[in-house]
């Protein structure tokens, strides 16, 4: 045998591998595809977690149904046990009470009114009181008489021009009889000692204008001032001042008649403005102290205007500027000596609601 296959013996034998090698090897090329086998089998899929999606979207779906479901049965039952809707003025019960109240409250202010009435020296109240006068304080509750004297006047001052017009068209005399026997002119006062004229000539008026100038100004503004300063003085203020602003015309110019009754105006003027000057009226009653006072500058104006104008194509002047001016410093001095009155008061809010009262310290 030996010579029979010599090639062989010849070839030379390839190493043989170690067997425990081998076999380690195989076990381990097999527990790599089992493990990856199991990675796969763990990993998700698209499938699994679409299902995982909708389980969650279906369970918050229970969830928001049954909430709203309870809610919804809830509202129900508090519909079911809410009581019927009350009527727009509330019940018939609520509406009485209602009314009760207010009258309660109309009758309360009524007490307080009359109350205030019986405390306060005063005869106009707010009810009372011209709208077209300056308005009333609401601060202060000022003493107030009820006026007379100036709408007296002012019908004096009516009946003496309706007489010298009558006397002109339907007597056919010459007219201004009363004119001439009330006015001042200086021969009768000073050679006839006709000094009475002194106080008439504050009764006629020259002219249409001057007659609608000086009742307006009683009618609005000489009421007023009487109402606040008082009846007497307001007389006295009125016809002094007259007779100063008609003397005073008359020796400025003697050779013409003159009527006083601007004059008498004017100091009344005067006195109604120091009245507001010395009580400090600005501070505590703004509005009628501003409207007074653009009434007595119009009015002013006014007579000033008839003041300058001529009688006889500029022979002279019935109504003299002089005499205004005389006029009105006499009834603003006779108003500083007492014949405006003045108040003890201090700047306060009514507590209450009501307006306090002033006390005049000149009586």
């Amino acid at each position: 045998d030996m010579l029979t296959a010599p090639s062989a013996l010849a070839r030379p034998r390839a190493p043989s591998r170690p067997i425990g090698v081998a076999r380690s090897r195989s076990r381990r090329a097999a527990r790599v595809p089992a493990a990856a086998a199991s990675e796969e089998d763990e990993r998700p899929t698209a499938s699994t977690t679409n299902e995982k999606r909708r389980s969650t979207m279906d369970s918050l779906d229970a969830v928001l149904t049954s909430r709203t479901t309870a809610g919804s049965e809830a509202e129900s039952r508090a519909a079911v046990d809410a009581p019927p809707p009350r009527p727009m003025g509330g019940t018939r019960e609520e509406r009485a009470a209602r009314e009760l109240a207010e009258r309660d409250a109309a009758s309360s202010k009524a007490r307080l009114e009359a109350q205030r009435r019986r405390e306060t020296p005063e005869g106009v109240t707010d009810d009372s009181w011209n709208p077209l006068w300056s308005p009333l304080s609401q601060v202060y509750n000022v003493p107030t008489v009820e006026p007379w004297a100036a709408y007296a006047l002012a019908l004096c001052h009516v009946a003496a021009f309706t007489a010298d017009l009558l006397s002109y068209k339907l007597a056919g005399g010459s007219g201004g009889d009363v004119f001439l026997r009330l006015a001042l002119f200086d021969d009768a006062v000073v050679y006839d000692s006709q000094w009475l004229r002194v106080f008439t000539a504050g009764l006629v008026d020259f002219g249409l204008v001057h007659f609608a100038l000086v009742n307006a100004g009683l009618a609005l503004v000489g009421a007023e001032a009487e109402a606040l300063l008082g009846t007497f003085p307001f007389l006295a203020v009125y016809a002094l001042s007259a007779a100063f602003g008609g003397v005073a015309s008359m020796a400025l110019d003697p050779s013409k008649l003159h009527v006083a009754s601007s004059d008498g105006l004017m100091g009344v003027l005067g006195a109604l403005l120091l009245y507001s000057a010395l009580n400090v009226e600005n501070e505590w009653n703004p509005s009628g102290f501003s409207t007074r006072l653009l009434k007595c500058g119009a009015l002013a104006v006014g007579l000033q205007y008839v003041a300058s104008v001529p009688t006889e194509a500029g022979a002279g002047h019935v109504v003299n500027a002089a005499g205004h001016l005389v006029g009105f410093i006499s009834g603003a001095t006779l108003g500083y000596l007492g014949l405006s009155p003045t108040f003890t008061s201090e700047k306060f809010e009514p507590p209450d609601g009501r307006r306090k009262n002033l006390e005049d310290v000149t009586e």
